[in-house]
């Protein structure tokens, strides 16, 4: 007869013996591929998007996908960090919140995109698809539906410990996304660019959501072995409430340039600029995510929250420095890739936004701290002082400096915040700011 040994005392497999045994480690190497993965492939699709469309519909494209991944961000509701912030808690709980989170947004989503509607209309490719009639309206809705629903999906993966999940499906999007994109192209040379993202991310969203509800969030909660953490409605809505706002501003100021840059510059400065931004636009995305473990673990650790915060911190250093020599070294040779236009005109953009990844890793993870110790206010203030310095010196700067004026300003911006918020960091790491108790309501300060 074959005796089934406990599952701590069986033998590792594989998949458990090449990945971390560590959790925040473990999220943030799977984090970490993602940023791999989603960066190459966005690079591959940007490449191939100037060489199958035109500067001014690369443009245009880019100003229309950055509009939708703002409403989309706004129609979370913070839900993307609620989720990341609480699940790993919630125990039998995480099914009830992640549905009730998936309903939220659905609903947000269709207000957003409806209240939006008659901004948007100043885009050529939203005048376009509005002589459709109702069917050019409601695939907007649908396109920030979708939108909402596959950037939330994320933090529920992350939230329950599956962040290895995260960079397969993301995977899977890239690839098929830029398959669409070069069939799109003799097809639709206008909306190509448009519904290549679309078409790979309905299937990958039904997928990914069927994993999770049926096998991630089943999984969870069994696993927890202790009962949800006590956290009252009004604690959570507090959270949602000041953290959105300061989402809101992180976002505003990544996806409102490239529409402030094609009003000042206009579509072919656009298409140049964005070709560089999207690389800030994917560390960035890739910061916030590998910070996102530190308040997954830091909810469940909160003794060793100091700990934590200097292990990432020296990780997230020692794969960014090489990242960022790398890129500034090559920027030309990476951007020729575009064409010789690209680099010529952004190859000192991408250089700095480069530089500035340095200085952003220390909000990042100063905000991720935060997060953990229920000071929204503070994040709140440093990111209504970042937005409102980079958006509004590159509105008084582009015209005259051209869209390095954003890379100066970015880098400045980021550096200066940086320096102010290390202090703070110190100060939690030696002091081993983390309190054994149940948190309490949330302060504002």
């Amino acid at each position: 007869m074959t005796v089934r040994r406990p599952r701590e005392e069986r033998a590792p497999t594989a998949r458990a013996r090449l990945l971390p045994r560590d959790p925040m480690q473990r999220s943030a190497a799977a984090l970490a591929a993602n940023t791999a993965i989603t960066s190459l492939l966005g690079f591959l699709y940007w490449v191939v998007a100037a060489r199958y469309y035109s500067p001014a519909v690369v443009g245009e494209s880019a100003a229309l996908i950055s509009a939708l991944l703002l409403m989309a961000n706004i129609a979370e509701l913070n839900l993307y960090n609620t989720l990341i912030r609480f699940l790993p808690t919630a125990g039998a709980r995480s099914r009830q919140y992640a549905v009730r989170a998936y309903l939220t947004v659905a609903v947000a989503s269709v207000v957003v995109g409806l209240v939006a509607l008659p901004f948007l209309r100043g885009l050529d490719l939203v005048r376009e698809l509005l002589r459709f009639g109702p069917v050019g309206v409601a695939c907007l809705l649908a396109a920030v539906l979708v939108w909402t629903l596959f950037a939330l999906q994320d933090s529920v993966a992350i939230g329950v410990r599956a962040a290895i999940w995260v960079p397969v499906e993301n995977g899977v999007f890239g690839v098929a996304k830029l398959l669409l994109l070069v069939a799109f192209a003799g097809v639709a040379p206008l909306f190509g660019v448009l519904t290549s993202w679309l078409f790979a991310m309905v299937p990958v969203l039904v997928l990914m959501s069927c994993l999770v509800f049926c096998r991630l969030l089943p999984r969870h909660a069994a696993e927890s072995g202790a009962g949800p953490e006590q956290v009252t409605r009004r604690h959570v809505l507090a959270f949602m409430t000041l953290d959105n706002v300061a989402l809101i501003g992180a976002t505003a100021a990544n996806y409102l340039l490239p529409i402030v840059v094609v009003t000042l510059a206009g579509s072919e400065a656009n298409g140049y600029f964005f070709v560089a931004w999207s690389v800030a636009g994917a560390l960035d995305v890739a910061l916030v995510s590998v910070a996102s473990s530190l308040t997954v673990e830091g909810s469940r650790q909160r003794g060793r929250l100091g700990e934590l915060v200097v292990a990432l911190l020296r990780r997230m250093f020692l794969l960014a420095v090489p990242i960022a020599v790398v890129v500034v070294v090559a920027a030309p040779l990476i951007l020729s890739l575009y064409g010789p236009a690209y680099a010529a005109h952004s190859a000192d953009l991408l250089r700095l936004v480069a530089v500035a990844v340095l200085p952003r890793i220390v909000v990042v993870v100063w905000m991720s701290m935060n997060r953990v110790l229920h000071r929204l206010g503070r994040i709140l203030a440093a990111q209504s002082v970042l937005t409102t310095a980079v958006l509004g010196l590159s509105i008084v700067l582009v015209p005259r400096y051209g869209i390095t004026a954003v890379g100066v300003v970015h880098l400045a911006v980021q550096t200066v915040m940086a320096l102010a918020l290390v202090p703070g960091i110190r100060k939690v790491v030696a002091e081993g700011r983390a309190p054994s108790r149940s948190p309490g309501p949330v302060s504002g300060g």
